[in-house]
């Protein structure tokens, strides 16, 4: 079970050191495997104290959490903390906190956004008392009456001090002294974290955090030494004492009298104690240490091994990795992929591969194809294509198991990933999962060839180019696995192709409609039809560097921004324009140029039609330069009564991606005014609400990329 850790202070150094040092002794005792996968803390200097390793130290909170089954909250206020756990909630992750005011106050938002339990809370209130659990599993069947206590070691340290004759000044002092008070110590002393810690347990028993403001709260502040002389006179102790009254609906913190025979009586120092009264087993009392880095590192720690259980039930732990043919085109990076396989599992992680054909492979295949055929036939050319990635699969399986894990590599016909009959670009029609899973139970790694799959009938068909990416989504889909990483040569998602703009820069988190819209106007990070099917069935797909530690992009959830905002700029050189000239000017001519083009498997990106002269137009429509070969030019002049067709070349076109881009014409201005600046004319304009595309002469594509770029600030974005 993956560990993220956020905050360093002295109960997340706790936490990590006993995670850390006594690892296979908690797993010998409990059965389960917990490893450090990722910490966070905004004082850098507490990496080198406590020697954490480079590849430990988490970039953000999204870094932390994509590397972490399971997130431990110790960063403390509630700003930062609540971020951090409702985006660990929405990943589906499970988090274990101490903090007690996030709970009482946000406590009812994170419960509703997690239909299952995944928020482990067991420090927040005792320290190291077991309150949080008696009260949700043992005593979940009983009526509970009344809970009473001492719930702040801080005051009850105080208090004890003073009854030695000292006055508060002074008992305040030794408590800093001792680290017992912080060095503000309001929070205390006022009585708000009792009360925080009632709304908590007020929380746990009804369902719903009421917050402090609904809480009667009276702090030590105003004591005095005489208040204690006079109780002890009465044979009494001053204890702080929090009290639910489940039954009359009340809850306060205020310093009450006890007497000697009360069961609070003896709680001295910085203890905890807790009375809960219920109506089947009466009244019994939790006592312990409640203040202390140690009590309560180690109610996380048991918390952890409580959320282990539930994480389990809820991920199965495969995480589907797709690595590039750039992360394979070498002995030595396929050792590395293997090598990070086994961190993998060493983690916990059940890793299924996904592989593409090595480096250029695929594209060296398609020119043997021409030097034999110039029209190969579509069902050869996929049986030659499909050895690219049969090789590669088998390479990387073997690097796997030379490092003494079990490993098998499996073609697309033998993952049974099942498809239509479209040869070069078929789309996947179903996968049957039992035999991966087999493997998974049995301990394999299974390596997947990616790009493939095969008919009904048995015949071996391809899915097209980046067609690995779609089976690595699909596979996901099909084995029940929340995450998908793909591996490539880059560091995530830029902000703009980094050959063409120097200065572009990695965007940490995009929605699946931005990543789409990326993929459909060139940029070759994520094929477009997986990321359609990532969007459709909710996968989170997080795009790495294969060779370096960088946290990557996250692509999921749909935009939640209102405000207009350009996320990133694209080009595409890889297409031309078909004019059809002096097309008929009646009802159903566009109709039947549209189908024709469906017919022949021919997709149109920009269309346009204009009138020319009478009763003709011209009409004019972009497609990829790879279709240009399917296209029936005589049966698409003949349906479209067309005098002429002509196919224009070096033209490219360029486009804008974001959130709301059309609520404002600012954007389409600043695009279009960038451009005229730089001498560069537009030759057709297309529009939607998270893109704008136009088409421009492809000898000035880094020219108008780079201005655009600079336009927007996208060098900005982090």
């Amino acid at each position: 079970m993956r560990i993220g850790i956020a905050g360093l202070g002295t109960v997340g150094s706790c936490v990590y050191a006993t995670l850390s040092d006594k690892g296979d002794e908690i797993e010998k005792r409990s059965g389960r495997r917990c490893v450090v996968s990722k910490v966070i803390t905004r004082t850098h200097s507490k990496y080198e104290k406590l020697g954490i390793p480079s590849d430990l130290i988490a970039e953000d909170f999204e870094d932390l959490i994509i590397n972490s089954d399971i997130v431990v909250e110790t960063i403390g206020g509630t700003e930062a903390a609540r971020k951090l756990v409702k985006q660990s909630l929405e990943l589906n992750r499970t988090v274990v906190t101490a903090n007690k005011m996030l709970i009482s106050e946000f406590g009812n938002e994170f419960m509703n956004s997690s239909p299952i339990k995944s928020l482990f809370f067991e420090a927040a209130v005792g320290g190291g008392i077991p309150i949080i659990s008696l009260l949700e599993d043992y005593l979940i069947f009983h009526g509970i009456k009344r809970i009473r206590g001492i719930l702040n070691g801080t005051t009850n340290f105080i208090l004890s001090e003073m009854q030695k004759g000292r006055d508060y000044a002074s008992a305040l002092k030794i408590a800093q002294e001792k680290g017992y008070a912080e060095a503000d110590p309001s929070s205390d002393v006022k009585g708000f974290d009792a009360a925080y810690k009632l709304s908590v347990l007020t929380g746990v028993k009804t369902g719903v955090f009421p917050g402090i403001s609904t809480i009667e709260t009276k702090g030590i502040e105003g004591i005095e030494k005489s208040d204690l002389e006079r109780a002890a006179t009465a044979g009494k102790k001053l204890k702080l004492i929090g009290t639910i009254d489940f039954e009359r609906e009340r809850a306060s913190v205020q310093p009450q009298e006890v007497e000697r025979d009360d069961p609070l009586w003896s709680v001295d120092g910085v203890e905890n104690a807790i009375e809960v009264e219920t109506d089947l087993s009466g009244r019994f009392l939790l006592r312990g240490e409640g203040a202390g880095a140690q009590p309560t590192a180690t109610a996380i720690i048991s918390d952890i091994l409580r959320a282990s259980r539930y994480a389990e039930k809820q991920s199965n732990s495969v995480v589907i990795m797709k690595f590039g043919g750039t992360s394979v085109d070498t002995p030595e990076k396929i050792k590395d992929v293997a090598q990070r396989v086994q961190r993998k599992v060493l983690s916990g992680v059940k890793p299924v591969l996904v592989v593409s054909a090595m480096g250029f492979e695929t594209d060296t295949l398609h020119e043997l194809a021409r030097e034999i055929s110039d029209k190969p036939n579509g069902r050869e050319m996929d049986m030659l294509l499909a050895t690219g990635e049969q090789k590669s699969i088998a390479l990387v399986a073997m690097a796997i198991q030379e490092l003494g894990m079990k490993s098998i590599s499996l073609s697309g016909n033998q993952a049974r990933i099942q498809t239509d009959s479209n040869f070069s670009n078929a789309r996947i029609v179903g996968i049957d999962a039992d035999l991966i899973n087999r493997y998974l139970k049995n301990g394999y790694v299974p390596v997947v060839a990616g790009f493939q799959g095969s008919t009904f009938s048995g015949e071996i068909t391809t899915l097209g180019r980046g067609g690995s990416d779609l089976t690595a989504v699909v596979l996901a889909k099909a084995l029940g696995s929340q995450l998908c990483e793909i591996y490539k040569d880059v560091d995530g998602v830029y902000s703009a192709d980094p050959r063409i703009v120097p200065n572009a820069r990695p965007i940490k988190e995009i929605s699946w409609e931005e990543m789409i819209e990326l993929s459909k106007q060139g940029a070759q990070v994520l094929q477009s039809r997986a990321s359609e099917f990532a969007r459709k069935y909710d996968i989170k797909v997080l795009v790495k560097n294969a060779h370096t530690s960088a946290r990557g992009t996250l692509i999921w959830r749909r935009s939640k921004v209102e405000q207009p905002i350009v996320r990133a700029v694209t080009s595409d050189q890889d297409i031309v324009k078909v004019v059809l000239q002096e097309v008929p000017d009646r009802p159903g001519i566009a109709a039947r140029v549209l189908k024709t083009l469906a017919e022949q498997n021919v997709n149109i990106d920009m269309i346009i039609q204009s009138m020319r002269s009478g009763d003709y137009n011209t009409m004019a429509f972009t497609i990829q330069a790879s279709d240009l070969e399917k296209l029936k030019q005589d049966v698409l002049k003949s349906r479209s009564e067309a005098r002429e067709i002509t196919v224009e070349g070096a033209i490219a076109k360029l486009s804008i991606v974001g959130v709301n881009l059309t609520a404002t014409p600012a954007i389409a201005a600043t695009l279009f005014e960038t451009l005229a600046n730089e001498g560069i004319n537009i030759d057709m304009i297309s529009a939607s609400n998270s893109r704008i595309s136009v088409v421009i002469d492809n000898k000035k594509v880094s020219l108008a990329v780079n201005a655009i770029h600079s336009a927007f600030n996208l060098e900005e974005i982090i």
